[in-house]
């Protein structure tokens, strides 16, 4: 996930290999944010992300991140990223930081109680970077529920929230994938699926700053299905049931040709 800086507003950064032969949103979305954090004073701290996939990236090339620096005010800054492979855009990324201010913190904590532990689940990764422990469907009857947490040791030169959005856009396509009426279990990628699905955009908004290498909820529920563009909403909660972060994602599902 590192990144090599090449000047003040110019990042190059690397993949490994997924299984899909693509690489994965979240690495891109990840390594945009770690992009923009570089060209802001380190008392500011990121609160939204929005992004839109133009491409898929190829894992074998490198992908070069060129910053924006949009606006530098009192407590907010704002920074655009694009993300070049061979040339052509890949990913559209803007994202919003902050100052820490004080105030009044209130929000819904989520009742853990009723909801099975990752200790209990079995393993379900795609991939060594990302530890995966799906709930099962019947005992999460409104929405797709994930415990995820990142492999291996904290970066010191990563942030949080880095971690948190890499790991934020796997679960939300799932999500909404299953609202459409050919879902039958599998989709692009496993098996013989009757439709063809990719991400379109994804947006985070960031609240509690928190470990990724901890395990996290990642709650999600599928809104909509028009145009062949399926749309998920859900939140990421802390094993607490503190929220940590809310999270909306739009994607693309056609027939299989």
């Amino acid at each position: 996930m590192a990144l090599e800086k090449l000047d003040i507003a110019t990042f190059v950064g690397h993949s490994p290999e997924y299984n899909w032969g693509r690489v994965y949103g979240g690495q891109v979305v990840a390594q945009g944010l770690a992009a923009a954090r570089m060209t802001v004073s380190e008392e500011l701290n990121v609160h939204s992300i929005h992004a839109y996939f133009i491409r898929g990236g190829d894992s074998s090339k490198e992908i070069t991140y060129e910053v924006d620096l949009l606006r530098d005010g009192k407590s907010f800054a704002t920074r655009r990223v694009i993300a070049y492979q061979q040339g052509e855009a890949i990913l559209n990324f803007s994202a919003s930081f902050q100052l820490n201010e004080e105030g009044p913190s209130i929000d819904h904590s989520l009742n853990m109680s009723e909801i099975p532990r990752p200790e209990d689940l079995e393993s379900d990764n795609w991939s060594e970077i990302m530890e995966r422990r799906v709930i099962p469907s019947s005992q999460i009857p409104n929405g797709h529920g994930v415990w995820l947490k990142i492999n291996g040791d904290p970066s010191p030169s990563a942030t949080n929230e880095e971690g948190i959005v890499f790991a934020s856009d796997d679960v939300p396509f799932d999500a909404a994938v299953r609202l459409h009426p050919l879902y039958e279990g599998i989709w692009d990628g496993n098996g013989d699926p009757p439709f063809f699905g990719a991400s379109l955009d994804h947006a985070v908004w960031f609240h509690r700053s928190s470990p990724p290498h901890e395990w996290h909820l990642h709650l999600h529920e599928g809104i909509n299905h028009i145009n062949n563009r399926g749309l998920a909403s859900g939140k990421i909660y802390s094993q607490s049931g503190s929220h940590i972060a809310t999270v909306v994602q739009e994607i693309l599902q056609r027939r299989s040709r």
